[in-house]
């Protein structure tokens, strides 16, 4: 019945007349890339740079997500052009080696670098660019079961019959006592699936030696135009680096702040040059440019910037469906573009999704305006995610040790008993308060008052939640676990302005998700739901509370697993088995092996069901389950195979590597003491609200499979331990403040109050 009605209300609720992007039916002959290392939109507010600025204003721009190694939260700059090469996620080998892009005649070692690309790959070539790490690079994107093909963008340009070619070079005089080092990595980003380049230029003649440039050399900028008006032609694409910022940004290690913005000030206002000689080349009738920056700074999390001018393309704020989010695109995203201006069909490796224009965004100041301020507010909470998760775990653990002691012989006066239900309502009151801080611009106001407001606003909804719920006892969590239900999936039905850039939510620099519900948001929702559904049910109670029980936990199954809201794959396959046992139990229906075999299937039919809606709507309005439904289709079940590998992996290695793991000891801890010190307590809730009983099964069904079927892993049972052991806390002790008397001065049927 649960999942009928899931189902139904998930057919019932798809959007109609959705706008079908589809594949580019502009005419366009050749596709400029002009990609800016470790640059974001606020590097260009204070810098005079009359080209960039008139370029940008005519396009349609957008924050870059850069993620590129699954592992690691920093991306350098041989994985941002291995990732843009792939449309896929992919890494390089951390600078190491895949660098070493050199033209064929170039000396390498004894030989040349043709020679010892023939000997490492065994193709012979005469021109062009070789990848000399390209045998590393794949090796080392093979155990990250992403299906990543490094060179899938140009090998699927080559048999289109498009040119490719590269122009950069980042080398530099090292300081003395640091080996020369090769950063043109910017080859792999159009190198095929061999690691060659046709065409383009990486070698010394693009350099001249200039003492106040870092690392004593520049672009040549006549050097650099010289060699794009040689491979400018029809039918081609083309890749610039600014490589005097590739240049700035490595050599930030060894000098001053202040030195450091001056010298990649200088760097920009060189580039902008050489944009507007690049540009007097291009005719805007009929070619596109695209500007892209492929790595964040140098050991700074960060947006970096997008930007899209082309026939028939308005300006305005870039999307993809990769993100559905107007002002945010990923890197994967890039080689999807570039083939999408060129009507080139795209690899089902390629994970991406092309640019498309979403909202206006105002005129060209609002949206850089906008992209600086999204940009800050995501590296803002980029920095506060794991602070907050251990402020949580803390609280969790201090609550603990407080209904130890209180079972233990602290007094247990009615003043002690109110204080930790007040603790627990406000640790619940935590979690909103976590999300509704997004309507605040913190990233202006400071991190001190971030802080103090989700104290402040924790201890207010706890202090709300005891008032409002005087006349019951569930009262007071009713409304706790109704305030983050309320909160959640109201948030997600007006696009989720709650969830982007939210500690306990979606992060643009992470590039996990940009609409929907993360899964630590899943993860309070889900166990807030069961909550609120199970207190209902036993405050209202028979026949109409089990009913209305039933309505809330079909609307949060509804709210989480909508491709257009929630868009939550693990969340449905978790929670329709969870609720629906929950259901049973509540609605007063024996429970057996046919029942266990019902939910399994039902989840299985509401993964299925969600995915083949998804999978109805346009190609380019498609979430991930909808791509994976697609991909499946293009590879075989092989790929599906790939997907839960790649999420078990992640899951078991998010064990040691979060402090979310210290919540399941933690509850576990609270359990045994309250069974071994206050057992008559328990017995005396079980007895007197049966309908507990069957929200402890539902919930250890949530947990188990909830931490199966989720990549984060040990986060998502944490999440949804931190809110049932605040929910017991408040139960134990509402109990006993209801009572007044010590534990076991009188009979557990004596302790409740009819």
């Amino acid at each position: 019945m649960l999942l009928g009605v899931a189902i139904a209300l998930l057919a019932a609720t798809q959007p109609a007349g959705a706008a079908p992007a589809g594949t580019s039916s502009r005419s366009i002959d050749r596709v400029l890339i002009v990609t800016l290392p470790g640059v974001v939109w606020s590097d260009l507010e204070d810098v005079d740079l009359p080209n960039l600025d008139g370029l940008l204003d005519e396009s349609a721009v957008g924050d870059l997500t850069t993620r590129a190694n699954p592992t690691r939260r920093f991306t350098n700059l041989g994985d941002g052009y291995i990732t843009l090469g792939a449309g896929t996620r992919a890494i390089g080998d951390n600078g190491a080696t895949d660098g070493q892009a050199l033209e064929v005649d170039e000396p390498f070692g004894l030989d040349t670098a043709g020679d010892v690309f023939e000997l490492r790959t065994g193709r012979a070539v005469e021109r062009g660019i070789v990848q000399l790490a390209i045998a590393t690079i794949t090796a080392r994107n093979e155990p990250l079961l992403l299906d990543a093909e490094p060179g899938a963008l140009g090998a699927t340009l080559a048999e289109a019959g498009h040119q490719r070619a590269v122009i950069a070079n980042g080398d530099g005089t090292e300081p003395a006592g640091v080996p020369p080092v090769y950063r043109r990595s910017a080859a792999s980003a159009l190198m095929d699936e061999e690691g060659f380049v046709p065409a383009g230029s990486v070698g010394d003649e693009l350099l001249v030696d200039d003492p106040a440039a870092p690392f004593g050399v520049r672009y040549d900028n006549d050097a650099v135009l010289s060699a794009f008006r040689d491979v400018w032609t029809r039918d081609s694409v083309v890749m610039v680096e600014a490589s005097d910022l590739t240049r700035a940004d490595a050599y930030r290690e060894f000098v001053t702040p202040d030195q450091r913005d001056r010298l990649e000030s200088d760097a920009l206002r060189h580039t902008d040059r050489l944009v507007g000689d690049l540009l007097d080349e291009v005719d805007p009738e009929r070619d596109a440019v695209l500007v892209v920056g492929p790595a964040h700074p140098e050991g700074e999390l960060a947006l970096t910037v997008a930007a899209l001018r082309a026939p028939g393309v308005e300006p305005g704020l870039l999307r993809s469906a990769t993100t559905r989010r107007s002002g945010f695109v990923q890197l994967i995203d890039v080689a999807p573009t570039v083939l999408d201006l060129l009507d080139v069909e795209r690899p089902s490796s390629m994970l991406g999704r092309p640019f498309e224009v979403g909202g206006r965004g105002g005129d060209a100041a609002e949206r850089r305006d906008f992209l600086v301020d999204s940009d800050e507010a995501a590296r803002f909470v980029a920095d506060r995610v794991e602070p907050l998760a251990t402020v949580l775990v803390v609280l969790d653990a201090a609550l603990v040790v407080g209904v130890l002691l209180w079972l233990r012989g602290l007094p247990r006066g009615i003043r002690t008993t109110t204080a930790l239900r007040f603790g627990a309502l406000a640790l619940l009151g935590w979690i909103p308060a976590v999300y509704l801080a997004r309507l605040v611009p913190f990233h202006e106001v400071g991190v001190v008052a971030y802080w103090l407001f989700l104290v402040l606003a924790s201890l207010a909804l706890a202090a709300g939640y005891r008032a409002a719920g005087r006349r019951h006892e569930l009262d007071p969590l009713i409304l706790a676990s109704g305030t983050t239900v309320s909160v959640l999936v109201v948030d997600v039905l007006l696009g989720a302005p709650l969830q982007i850039s939210s500690a306990l939510g979606n992060s643009p620099i992470i590039g996990g998700r940009f609409t929907g519900y993360g899964n630590l948001a899943y993860s309070a929702l889900a166990a807030s739901g069961l909550l609120l559904a199970v207190l209902l049910a036993a405050r209202i109670g028979r026949p109409r509370g089990p009913r209305v029980a039933v309505g809330v936990l079909v609307v949060i199954i509804v709210a989480d697993g909508a491709p257009w809201w929630g868009s939550d794959v693990g969340g449905v396959l978790s929670m329709v088995p969870a609720y629906l046992v929950t259901a049973v139990l509540l609605l007063g229906w024996r429970v057996r092996l046919r029942t266990a075999s019902i939910a399994v299937t039902a989840a299985v039919g509401a993964f299925l069901a969600a995915g083949f809606v998804d999978l109805a709507r346009p190609a380019d309005s498609r979430t991930h389950l909808g791509r994976l439904f697609e991909k499946v289709a293009d590879e075989g079940l092989s790929s599906f195979t790939t997907v839960i590998e790649r999420k078990l992996s992640a899951n078991f290695r998010n064990i040691t590597t979060t402090v979310w793991m210290l919540v399941v000891p933690i509850a576990a801890l609270l359990v045994l003491l309250l069974v071994l010190w206050s057992a008559d307590r328990l017995r005396a809730l079980r007895d007197h609200y049966h309908e507990l009983q069957a929200g402890a099964i539902g919930a250890a069904v949530l947990l188990v499979i909830g931490f199966a079927v989720n990549d984060s892993g040990i986060k998502v049972p944490g999440m949804m331990l931190t809110v049932f052991d605040a929910a017991l806390v408040v139960l134990i002790t509402s109990q006993a403040a209801a009572h007044r008397a010590p534990a076991g001065a009188v009979e557990a049927k004596e302790l409740v109050r009819t």
